[in-house]
């Protein structure tokens, strides 16, 4: 029986919360079944990472959505790969192969990794976000959103929306509280008893890097053993060290830049934080859980698909964020016994709702269900 090839296409080639979840996919899905052929919409450290895992790769430039320039380039890819069912990850992505796929008729399943018209946007832009989003989940023939928020919020806002919901789930096997960290102590020369928060995420103003590390420093006047490492690359970057700077604590806020190494980060950790604007459903946060992290979070859509307050972690509001972020810190300072409860009820949840084999199975149920309509329909 020959193999269903599968077109997973995405947005960027940079590692993000999207790239990671369709790394894990690719990772788990059966190759005896599927063969996986990706197109990322720009370069970056993921298509290293899938030359690696064997998978072939295209990269297609193109920053802007609805890009006709490269609707002939995708076409291409589509027939000479002899592609059965497509699989795109992100609003942009749907955008520059949606045509090509219509065309060639070939049935398109679509992932919502959050959606793009988030409250703070100007109302004219979110306006027309929603139209464009609309549009595009109505070309589809099926969509699956990531959260149960994010589920309500497409009701909600698109109206005629039908979906599935399937959440994101990680590797349990690599995020595992047992990894040693300790070698990402030495390296950055941190006490091995003193409390070490991570953030990892893209500095983008949406992550809220600059807040945090404000919140931080007023938290750590109180506990000066308090260290923080802020892990990746993107444009607000250079402004989080010139405040850490301003605010004289560079020798506790270390900025390593991007790091392949993320779960030996999240071993090192005691507590994760993400005061993200908005979510789809925080891989990032998953993990940091799954290693046994203490977290952090706002209490925003996607977020609160993960953490229960109090339960498992901690939200804090966007209002008086930074008030908040202080105040979940210095409480984890405060009580280590909390903490590792929080730490020990946060890896319980990933266990039970956001294993990566569970969610890989409903994926490739959803492309076999797919298949079945489109030969049905011949």
């Amino acid at each position: 029986m020959d193999k269903i090839k599968v077109l997973e296409v995405i947005q960027q080639g940079e590692i993000g919360g999207g790239e990671s979840h369709l790394l894990t996919l690719l990772s788990k899905l059966d190759r005896n079944r599927f063969e996986p052929i990706v197109i990322a919409l720009s370069d970056g450290e993921m298509i290293n990472r899938l030359n690696v895992m064997g998978i072939k790769n295209y990269v297609v430039n193109s920053r802007l959505p609805f890009n006709f320039l490269v609707w002939k380039k995708m076409r291409k890819i589509l027939d000479e790969n002899s592609i059965d069912i497509i699989h795109t990850h992100g609003a942009r992505a749907l955008s520059n192969i949606i045509y090509p796929a219509s065309m060639l008729k070939i049935p398109v399943v679509h992932t919502v990794h959050g959606w793009s018209f988030h409250d703070y946007l100007p109302a004219w832009k979110r306006k027309l976000r929603i139209k464009g989003e609309k549009f595009l989940t109505g070309k589809t023939n099926m969509n699956i959103v990531v959260s149960e928020s994010n589920r309500k919020i497409g009701i909600k806002e698109l109206g005629d929306f039908s979906c599935r919901v399937v959440n994101n789930g990680v590797d349990l096997a690599i995020y595992n509280r047992h990894a040693k960290g300790m070698s990402i102590r030495k390296e950055f020369n941190i006490p091995e008893k003193a409390l070490l928060v991570s953030f990892v995420a893209r500095f983008i103003h949406d992550k809220n890097p600059l807040p945090l590390i404000r919140a931080f420093k007023r938290a750590q006047q109180n506990h000066p053993d308090m260290y923080m490492l802020m892990v990746g690359n993107g444009p607000a970057r250079a402004e989080a060290m010139k405040l850490a700077g301003e605010l004289a604590i560079s020798s506790h806020v270390l900025f390593p830049g991007f790091r392949s190494d993320v779960p030996a980060i999240l071993a090192a950790s005691d507590v994760f934080c993400l005061p993200s604007i908005k979510e789809g459903l925080p891989v990032s946060l998953i993990e940091a859980m799954a290693m046994g992290n203490a977290v952090i979070a706002t209490a925003v859509q996607g977020c609160t698909d993960v953490v229960t307050d109090g339960s498992d972690g901690l939200l804090v509001e966007m209002k008086g964020l930074e008030s908040g972020l202080s105040s979940a810190l210095q409480r984890f300072a405060d009580e280590p016994e909390f903490l590792q409860q929080m730490a020990d009820a946060g890896r319980k949840t990933v266990e039970k709702r956001f294993d990566a084999i569970m969610m890989t199975h409903q994926i490739e149920n959803i492309y076999l269900e797919l298949i079945s309509q489109r030969d049905t329909s011949k």
